[in-house]
């Protein structure tokens, strides 16, 4: 539930912020992350991630700069079971374990459109972050869940968490809606597409993709390296068990989503739409 929590937090988080900056040369953006491990990373992480991120930028007056930052939580793995639980009261009954791979980024960046008005709009894009990454495990009784829209687990807890800070480098493209839509007012939505390479410092995490042991022949002989399967673990709970690995963390993100620029017409403002 916590995670819900989150997600929904990240989605609603610009729309509340409508109001504050609705005078001001601003940009909100909702959109959909697909994050694709790389480099090492890639050995133990063998599947992209999906989630949401919210943008809030600023245009510099006069200027093709803008400067923003970035919210957003993606899911690398989740798995759900039926176990076998005590409850306080003595009672044993199946219960719902449910874990989940997660990490979040928090962005500050500089983006520089490269064409700021027609229909295609490209813009280069550099950055950086802290990244936070975890595996958090909720017990839930299943009874609740059909009684409740928002049940309070049993047990919840961190399995692992780590953090990070990173560099990003990229580029996108930018649509006005106003072409294809003739009704909307120019350059008030558009529709944007962000390509991304992340790299950041080394962290620890979990996942519940667990790469084989690889065995292979050196110099004649069988060698087994073992990537600490779930078989051999170093990460322990009573409803799971798992390893932990530790990488640089490297992702190729690609953002797509639709942005609502904010401002005013009026007084100091006036006509800066027209010259974005």
């Amino acid at each position: 539930m916590k995670n819900r929590l989150i997600l929904l937090s990240v989605f609603l988080m610009p729309l509340l912020l409508i109001p504050i900056f609705s005078q001001a040369q601003f940009e909100v953006g909702l959109g959909y992350l697909n994050s694709t491990p790389r480099g090492p990373m890639s050995t133990y992480i063998n599947r992209a991630s999906h989630g949401f991120s919210t943008d809030l930028a600023y245009r510099i007056p006069k200027t093709k700069l803008s400067v923003g930052v970035q919210f957003a939580i993606s899911d690398y793995g989740n798995e759900k079971r039926e176990e076998l639980y005590r409850f306080d009261n003595g009672y044993e009954g199946n219960v719902d374990v449910e874990i989940y791979n997660l990490f979040t980024n928090n962005s500050a960046y500089i983006k520089y459109d490269i064409v700021d008005n027609g229909f295609a709009q490209p813009y280069l894009f550099f950055g950086g972050g802290l990244s936070n990454i975890s595996t958090d495990l909720s017990i839930l009784d299943p009874r609740e869940v059909f009684t409740s829209d928002c049940p309070k687990p049993l047990e919840s807890t961190t399995l692992v968490s780590d953090r990070t800070s990173y560099l990003l480098l990229g580029g996108g493209l930018r649509f006005d809606l106003s072409y294809p839509f003739k009704s909307l007012e120019r350059r008030k939505w558009l529709f944007d597409i962000r390509l991304n390479y992340l790299n950041g410092g080394e962290v620890r995490y979990m996942s519940l993709n667990e790469p084989s042991n690889n065995t292979t022949t050196l110099r004649g002989e069988n060698v087994s390296f073992d990537f600490v399967s779930a078989a051999q673990p170093d990460i322990i709970h009573e409803y799971h068990a798992g390893s932990s690995y530790r990488t640089h963390m490297q992702f190729i993100t690609v953002n797509a989503g639709l942005f609502y620029v904010l401002g005013n017409k009026k007084g100091d403002g006036a006509g800066y739409l027209n010259r974005w």
